[in-house]
């Protein structure tokens, strides 16, 4: 698709975006509401809207006396939304330059108990030809309360929507990186092509502190692994500083015999490589002070109230900017 950027900067705002789930009864709309105006000095007046997500459907919640299956979607047409968000911080000091806002992830796995809701988008300016991005937004809403889901999630996702742009709209387009629009239609690819642990098949021995370690492939934690007589691996930190009693942190993964593992709480799993992503399957304890984010026991990514602990098996992918786990496919509850 090899359209000039104001081209299709224009045809992403007129363009009718209609949900396949508008009309079903079994669903449930998720919309975005217009926050109390707070006019700063916007540097932009138009906003259009990209959906790159490969699943519409935020998430399936079980609801009624019934446990009825609900699916919960983002209500459309999305850029009228955005629009009211954009103008009730605008002001007659506004500029009149464009962004566009692409929705990368909006989703839930869990269809009853604790839910997280994965939150990704970023924001770019169109400049000269091509899309400068401003800010990125990568975080997890928890939501407890089953009975609440959808106006919980209205309200968490609503106030996280409206701050993201409230700040997107005060920085002006200064990053070097120029994307065209094709970039954006695969921004997941652009962005793992600078990842080194995406761009190898071999995998460096050791042990890794955090993902950013991770996706560097640069080990930095004295220790080892090994087989134990039941087949399981047993990780020996050797590194002061990882030796904690209360057992509250953890490393983020380490290779063995060319095989990468991430650690969690409960053990040790295997990532998997499909179609230049990463995964795994396991346990994981489904707590806003746990899992959540990998490696750490709070996350600051992580927004919502904090349920008491428990623990569930996932089908689990592993967001590459992040490191994020993210929760796909509830497999079993404990």
């Amino acid at each position: 698709m090899n359209l000039a950027p104001i081209t299709t900067f224009l045809l992403l705002l007129l363009l009718p975006c209609t949900s396949l789930f508008s009309q079903d009864l079994n669903n449930s709309v998720l919309q975005l509401t217009t926050p109390t105006r707070k006019p700063v000095r916007s540097l932009y007046k138009l906003i259009a809207f990209f959906d790159s997500r490969q699943d519409t459907t935020i998430g399936t919640y079980l609801s009624g006396p019934d446990n009825k299956p609900v699916k919960l979607v983002l209500k459309t047409p999305v850029q009228p939304q955005l629009g009211n968000i954009l103008n009730a911080y605008s002001d007659a000091g506004s500029g009149n330059g464009a962004i566009l806002f692409q929705l990368k992830r909006f989703s839930f796995a869990e269809p009853a108990r604790t839910r997280y809701c994965y939150l990704s988008a970023a924001i770019y300016a169109l400049k000269d030809e091509g899309y400068v991005k401003l800010a990125s937004l990568d975080t997890t809403l928890v939501i407890t309360f089953a009975a609440e889901l959808p106006s919980m999630l209205a309200q968490e996702s609503n106030q996280v929507i409206d701050d993201f742009i409230a700040k997107a709209i005060l920085l002006p387009p200064a990053d070097p990186v120029v994307y065209s629009y094709n970039d954006l239609v695969h921004i997941d690819s652009v962005e793992k092509r600078r990842i080194p642990v995406y761009n190898t098949s071999t995998y460096k021995e050791g042990l890794y502190s955090t993902y950013s370690a991770f996706m560097k492939q640069q080990p930095d934690v004295k220790g080892d692994a090994k087989e134990k007589s039941d087949g399981k691996l047993a990780i020996r930190i050797l590194d002061a500083k990882w030796e904690d009693p209360t057992g509250a942190t953890h490393i983020f993964a380490f290779v063995y015999k060319g095989v990468p593992y991430v650690v969690t709480h409960y053990g040790n799993y295997p990532l998997q490589k499909q179609n230049d992503d990463f995964y795994f399957t396991g346990k994981l304890r489904v707590t806003a002070a746990s899992d959540g984010k990998a490696g750490v026991d709070v996350s600051s990514g992580l927004m919502g109230i904090i349920p008491t602990g428990d623990k569930a098996d996932y089908r689990v992918l592993l967001d590459h900017t992040t490191g994020e786990f993210i929760h796909l496919q509830v497999i079993d509850t404990y």
